[in-house]
């Protein structure tokens, strides 16, 4: 793994390997499907820090991990209205929050990030992830092996293994 640092902000990005099965038609295991490069944050980085990633390498979602344990996964969509839920937030606690507050620069990750994250292993199927995305609507579901993030499934990942198994690549 290479961790790149910069001030507060660590991402972490693993070395990425060939997607897709070892012996091609055959495998429908998760871990022969799913993105190995893992774009990362961590709990304590700024959503500025952390919308940039997304923006520099095109994803939709960042897992958020703590020594390489999966704690948390923020959207884009968490991301864009960060400051927005600040202000609610505050309004309801009834706090007096100054401009600083509530820019992307000064709110961390961890108080926009869902800490109840749905999680699949290796060794569970295709299937079951496609399945989860469609009655979850969401777009990536990190793949963890015992507590150690390993890699996240997306929508991509699924429709190139479909698109693969059933033998009608173009």
């Amino acid at each position: 793994m290479i961790e790149k640092t910069k001030a507060r902000r660590t991402i972490t990005v693993a070395r990425p390997k060939a997607a897709g099965p070892r012996s091609p038609g055959t495998s429908t295991r998760i871990e022969n499907w799913m993105t190995k490069r893992i774009i990362t944050v961590r709990p304590h980085d700024s959503v500025a820090d952390a919308r940039s990633a997304l923006e520099r390498h095109r994803i939709n979602q960042l897992p958020v991990v703590v020594n390489g344990r999966l704690v948390g996964i923020v959207t884009d969509r968490d991301l864009r209205s960060a400051s927005d839920s600040m202000r609610v937030s505050g309004m309801a606690a009834r706090a007096d929050l100054v401009q600083e507050d509530v820019i992307p620069e000064n709110i961390t990750v961890e108080t926009v990030m869902s800490a109840k994250v749905m999680k699949l292993k290796p060794q569970d199927a295709i299937e079951r992830a496609a399945s989860l995305m469609r009655r979850e609507r969401i777009g990536g579901i990190p793949v963890v092996d015992g507590k150690r993030l390993v890699g996240i499934i997306t929508r991509s990942d699924v429709l190139k293994a479909f698109i693969a198994l059933s033998g009608k690549a173009s």
